[in-house]
């Protein structure tokens, strides 16, 4: 009678060493399914309206200024009532576009510095990536509809080192275009063809391994060749699957855009095509795994941001932040509740909303290498710098209440989504969710052993998991 194990038995007919590497490359390769995010900030605030939405938690209207993504919300996660995260924590030189700016992405105050304390949550995952030997050839991506103003930025590297977006998506590609293989082929059909190839060597080995057993081992080793023979037609069935969704990691000719390279980036008429080509830019960088972390800015802190002509923006008289014109900040300085202030506040929104919808239209849409839409590996986090008085007193400029923000994905089935949370409380207690929200992103991209963000809070945010 033989004593020996399957495992055993395996070992000594050879080729158990063939296939542990097959196995221990699949685990491998499971734990290191790549989980992406995509930070947007918006400048300013809707000042006069709180939104995103209302409702209770699983019956809730979204705003009229976030109506364009109604038709995501079976991804989203919609939250009122938040405080801006850093704020309650610490002192600031100024309260309002300082303190929002500085604390929006990273979850903490100045200390009077004019800086923020600590680096934002892309540049923060993007550091702590690399440091897990997680990373990819870019450690993050940055890019904007803007020009940076510096110090009170929301995009920090580390305390009092701020940095900037690239506007250009002609730069924009020209510094992934390294890193693009050249061409159409899944990363995953090169893995399963060896998989494949492997596993028909070893189902042929092992039934070839029969000559001169007893009736026990021979019907040991059947079964193993069996086992073999089964895990063979299923990597093989996946291969015929996933050589229809390839992905193509070729170099584009040009950015997703009917702007020239020597196009002004700068300018407000030229801010809906260059939205169009970084959205393209973002799903060509996470399907081909270029990167997992993007920062997208619409403005930067106090912006004077203005959109294309065509969207009919009233146009503000010069206010005592000495700007003026068609344009987001000037809006928050008129301090009155005339209807074209409220018009030009919509106005912004609804275009910031929109652009955030064709945003997760392109993920929903461009397969990753495994077949999936990106969407299913991606979260995408939209916080403002300002958000809405408490009360109701829509003449605050510059409140760090209130702020709306929204997060999409579900993060491949960890969270519930199409919800509503209230946050209610003084403002440290509405600033904690933020916080623990943060920590829920970082944990999504696989730090799972980071449980702290900020200046205050930890933990994550439990009530994503439903």
């Amino acid at each position: 009678m033989i004593k020996a194990s399957r495992r055993q038995l395996i070992q000594q007919m050879g080729a158990w060493p063939l296939l542990w590497p097959l196995v221990a490359s699949g685990r491998a390769e499971a734990q290191s399914k790549p989980k992406r995010v995509v930070i947007i900030y918006s400048p300013n605030g809707p000042i006069m309206d709180l939104g995103p939405a209302t409702g209770t938690e699983t019956n809730f209207k979204l705003h009229e200024w976030w109506s364009p993504l109604e038709r995501h919300r079976d991804v989203g996660n919609f939250f009122t009532g938040l405080h801006q995260a850093g704020v309650p924590f610490g002192e600031h030189n100024e309260y309002g576009h300082q303190s929002g700016g500085t604390g929006a992405l990273t979850a903490r105050t100045t200390e009077k510095t004019n800086n923020a304390t600590g680096p934002s949550i892309d540049q923060y995952i993007g550091q702590q990536l690399q440091m897990a030997n997680m990373s990819t050839p870019k450690r993050s991506l940055l890019w904007g509809l803007h020009n940076s103003a510096g110090n009170w930025g929301p995009w920090y590297e580390s305390a009092g080192k701020p940095v900037g977006p690239e506007m250009d998506p002609f730069k924009a590609l020209a510094a992934i275009a390294p890193n693009l293989r050249g061409d159409s082929v899944s990363i995953v059909d090169k893995k399963l063809t060896r998989k494949n190839f492997v596993l028909d060597n070893i189902y042929k080995d092992c039934k070839g391994l029969t000559a001169g057993l007893g009736a026990e081992a021979k019907t040991l080793l059947d079964y193993h060749c069996n086992s073999i023979e089964s895990l063979e037609k299923s990597v093989a069935s996946a291969l015929l699957t996933a050589s229809s969704n390839t992905v193509d990691c070729r170099v584009p000719a040009k950015p997703n855009t009917t702007l020239t390279a020597m196009s002004n980036f700068s300018a407000a008429d030229n801010r809906d095509e260059s939205m169009k080509a970084f959205t393209s830019l973002i799903a060509l960088a996470f399907s081909c795994d270029i990167t997992r972390v993007i920062g997208v800015s619409f403005g930067d802190t106090a912006s004077r941001f203005a959109i294309p002509s065509s969207y009919k923006v009233p146009s503000a008289e010069k206010v005592d932040s000495g700007d003026s014109g068609p344009q987001h900040h000037a809006w928050t300085h008129i301090y009155d509740n005339r209807p074209d202030k409220r018009t030009a506040l919509k106005t912004f929104y609804t275009w910031y909303s929109e652009q955030v919808a064709k945003l997760l239209d392109t993920l929903k849409k461009t397969n990753d290498a495994d077949g999936k839409p990106l969407m299913d590996s991606t979260l995408v986090f939209w916080t403002s710098e300002l958000g809405h008085r408490a009360g109701g007193n829509s003449l605050e400029p510059h409140p760090n209440d209130n702020i709306p923000v929204m997060l999409f994905g579900n993060s491949g089935g960890g969270f519930k989504t199409n919800r509503l949370f209230n946050a209610s409380g003084n403002n440290e207690q509405r600033a904690l969710p933020l916080h623990q929200l943060m920590v829920s992103i970082i944990q999504h991209t696989g730090l799972t052993n980071i449980n702290t963000f900020g200046n205050k809070g930890s933990g994550n945010l439990q009530w994503l998991k439903g």
